[in-house]
């Protein structure tokens, strides 16, 4: 279905392109800054790894961070491939927080394209595509993480590539989209697992448009484990790695136990069902439509799998309802099947007599609305470059340092030095051990006299500013 518009023709790629556009360009907003805002702690961890390999070791399977102490800060992680790629992009470029931002948004865009080539293929209705992908587009959460320096984005665009070859499986049987589809979801779930969840819907649309249900159930089961086994073995590698260097960089395992934590408890239930789903997946302006598409799929029976794709990350919230419900880019995977029932909706409103100003209107105030409501989430800070510029001055490259710090990574990768965070009350006898680690200078937020009486004792007397920072040498 195509709209007329003032008697020229708004194709489904042109409501495609245009959403693309528009979220490109509203992306553009203070797109060169450093770490900042809402998640600066994980924007730091993250650049940190990228600048570890492009200073120290370019090898994959060795990412390194900041707070490391005196080891060789080498960590298991998820799967590097978004640090990696940045660390590339280094060598070639030099060093930039623009570049790690722009792969960000150039991953936004691209599971923009595949989520409409998806829905294409599995409805049919090109338009209903188009305007699934500006749904998407439109979410608060997807439009915020396509901005931050994070690997979670990335974790989204593989799925979407997972799905969109799945889907193009489930038309023509041909195993080379059987096996890229599985391809792209190991790289997903490496990333985050909570991508195992498209397994339900997958596993409804191969046995509704299947003829020979048990073949193409074992033929799944397959799928699973090529796609599961993989990623095992690498957190297992993950959690390997970080037995052999105990760097406290990622937290890989021994969490079990605070998974169900917030089952009993009404935050859980509260972000994940009443606020999240229609402030920050969907967008308020869409929600109407959201309410439309799911009346009429009920109404109509529809049989797209849309159900199950709603139901399916909820499982996977059930399952860390501890991180779920406090970190929300853990819930990126619930911002696809919505925009699909939203989409339906506003389908079906484009159909109508006013879908012409309907249409005319979304574009015009939806995306400014998306735009506004995650701005506040992105603060204005300085360059690093002046606070490093003063750090090579004053602290040798190979020296460690221990910075005062809130957080385990901010400070540390500001003044492109590693060592230990100082978090909570700095004590005499704590920061005296770390000295006999090699410990060699010591950076605090005030002077050293507004501490432990005895802390000075440990430090020459002159400090040295490295911008609004305190620096002591150890004696």
């Amino acid at each position: 279905m195509d709209l007329q518009i003032e008697k020229k023709r708004l194709s489904a790629e042109t409501i495609l392109y245009l959403s693309m556009i528009i979220f490109f360009l509203l992306h553009f907003y203070k797109i060169t800054l450093p770490p900042n805002g809402y998640h600066h702690w994980r924007e730091s961890d993250t650049a940190a790894v990228s600048l570890n390999y492009y200073q120290e070791d370019m090898n994959f399977l060795h990412p390194r961070i900041n707070q490391r102490g005196d080891g060789p800060g080498i960590t298991g992680s998820e799967f590097p491939i978004y640090n990696y790629a940045g660390a590339l992009l280094y060598k070639v470029f030099g060093p930039s927080h623009l570049v790690h931002r722009l792969l960000s948004l150039l991953a936004g865009l691209l599971g923009i394209w595949l989520l409409y080539k998806a829905v294409w293929i599995l409805t049919k209705e090109k338009l209903l595509g188009a305007l699934s992908a500006f749904a998407l587009s439109c979410s608060p959460l997807y439009f915020f993480y396509s901005y931050k320096i994070m690997p979670d984005i990335w974790m989204l665009m593989f799925l979407l590539a997972s799905v969109f070859f799945y889907f193009r499986y489930l038309e023509n049987y041909k195993i080379s989209d059987w096996l890229l589809s599985a391809f792209f979801l190991i790289f997903s779930a490496t990333i985050k697992p909570l991508s195992f969840s498209i397994y339900l819907p997958f596993l409804v649309l191969t046995i509704s448009k299947s003829h020979v249900k048990m073949k193409s159930f074992i033929k799944f089961v397959l799928y699973g484990i090529i796609t599961f086994v993989p990623t095992l073995l690498w957190y297992l590698y993950a959690r390997h790695v970080n037995e052999i260097y105990q760097t406290p960089g990622y937290y890989l395992g021994n969490m079990l136990g605070d998974f169900y934590k917030f089952l009993a408890t009404s935050q859980f239930y509260k972000k994940l069902f009443l606020q999240w789903p229609f402030e920050i997946w969907i967008g308020w302006p869409m929600v109407i439509f959201f309410a439309a598409g799911l009346y009429l799929y009920v109404k109509e029976k529809r049989k797209f799998a849309y159900a199950s794709w709603l139901i399916a990350p909820y499982g996977a919230f059930l399952f860390i309802s501890y991180h779920s419900s406090s970190h929300d880019y853990y819930t990126l995977i619930a911002t696809v099947p919505f925009a699909l029932v939203t989409a339906y909706g506003l389908w079906k409103a484009v159909q109508t007599k006013y879908g012409k100003q309907i249409l005319i209107a979304c574009f015009i105030i939806v995306p400014l609305l998306t735009f506004f409501r995650v701005q506040h989430r992105i603060a204005d800070v300085p360059e690093f470059e002046p606070m490093r510029t003063d750090t090579e001055k004053i602290i040798p490259r190979e020296s460690l340092v221990m910075v005062e710090d809130g957080t385990t990574a901010i400070k540390l990768y500001q003044l492109n030095r590693v060592g230990w965070p100082l978090r909570g009350e700095i004590k005499y006898s704590d920061v005296q051990k770390l000295i006999a680690r090699g410990g060699r200078y010591i950076i605090l937020e005030n002077k050293i006299s507004d501490y432990d009486d005895s802390l000075a004792y440990l430090f020459e007397d002159d400090a040295r500013m490295i911008d609004s920072l305190y620096c002591y040498k150890a004696k």
